[in-house]
């Protein structure tokens, strides 16, 4: 009888501790194609989230898709201009689209700048932050819907909001502290073009030039296709396995100038090749260099990688 108790405890204890990591595993490719979206258009479980300007929503966008626009996810507040919104904000933004923990989400925007082409993958990173395991992005974007001549709508859909609470992980994002307290015992990815990595050049928002210290340079650019469509996984590695290592559970940070290009590595890595820790520095070179006491940045021209070249 006692062995009976203590089998039944033990087998509820193995659950408590195996349904947070249940909850995370996911039932959809992190990537989709247009054509994948297409099939999957009358899934009861898919929710599309348009992250474009409502304007341009309005003028065309996947049937069914609803306007989550980017503005909602990243916004300004304390003088940083891409802040993570308080966890209550995040909550609400997304019952307010009716979006559960079994909804498949897939997040697609605008590809025409590359300021626009980094939006999708800072919503989904929040999205899965806040624990939802099913979150892709629309491989090519509303570009690539439109040049196959797809069907569009103009019709603007309304969701019925829901009460959400999120399971807030801590794999997603890094903040200032988290970055100097491991400084130098992290591998930094700086994923902006090389004229800033090296300080050639700067964002007005950003006050000194170059990088943080033993950061190595890893474009976002080089992530995608020359038509804005991802590169395969195979070459996905060959740009990230030089850089980091092959190491899948090594400490990795991505930032950029303002916490907006930088999740596209980070969504990548981790989602598509497999790299368990990595996380994001939402604040990024915008908040890291506007206290003295911080490292000092380095304008050194460090090599980028050749892997990492443009295509």
């Amino acid at each position: 009888m006692k062995k009976s108790i203590l089998f039944k405890l033990l087998f509820f204890l193995l659950l408590v501790i195996l349904q947070p990591m249940a909850g995370q595993a996911s039932n959809m490719e992190p990537i989709v194609s247009t054509d994948w979206l297409v099939a999957n258009l009358k899934n009861p479980k898919l929710i599309i989230l348009d992250v474009r300007r409502v304007e341009d929503y309005r003028e065309g966008h996947i049937p069914g898709a609803v306007n989550a626009f980017y503005g909602a996810w990243a916004y300004m507040k304390d003088g940083m201009y891409a802040s993570l919104p308080d966890k209550d904000d995040i909550d609400d933004t997304i019952g307010y689209f009716g979006i559960g923990f079994d909804n498949w989400i897939v997040v697609m925007g605008g590809m025409d700048t590359p300021h626009l082409s980094y939006q999708s993958a800072r919503v989904a990173c929040t999205l899965q932050y806040a624990g939802i395991a099913n979150v892709a992005l629309l491989d090519g974007g509303i570009n690539k819907w439109i040049a196959e001549k797809k069907p569009l709508s103009k019709k603007v859909e309304r969701r019925k909001a829901n009460k959400f609470q999120g399971k807030y992980i801590g794999e997603v994002f890094a903040d200032k502290n988290y970055v100097k307290e491991r400084l130098g015992r992290l591998i930094l990815l700086d994923v902006r073009e090389s004229e800033f990595y090296t300080g050639e050049k700067k964002m007005d928002c950003v006050p000194i030039r170059g990088h943080i210290p033993g950061a190595v340079n890893m474009p976002t650019s080089c992530a995608f296709h020359k038509d804005k469509t991802f590169k395969t996984k195979e070459e996905l590695a060959a740009i990230v396995e030089p850089a980091v290592g092959i190491d899948r559970s090594a400490a990795i940070v991505t930032y950029c100038d303002i916490g907006q290009c930088c999740p596209i590595w980070s969504f990548l890595m981790k989602q598509v090749l497999g790299y368990t820790n990595v996380k994001l520095y939402v604040g990024s070179m915008q908040e890291w260099t506007q206290e003295p006491q911080v490292p000092a940045t380095t304008t050194n021209k460090v090599p980028v990688p050749k892997a990492n070249g443009r295509n």
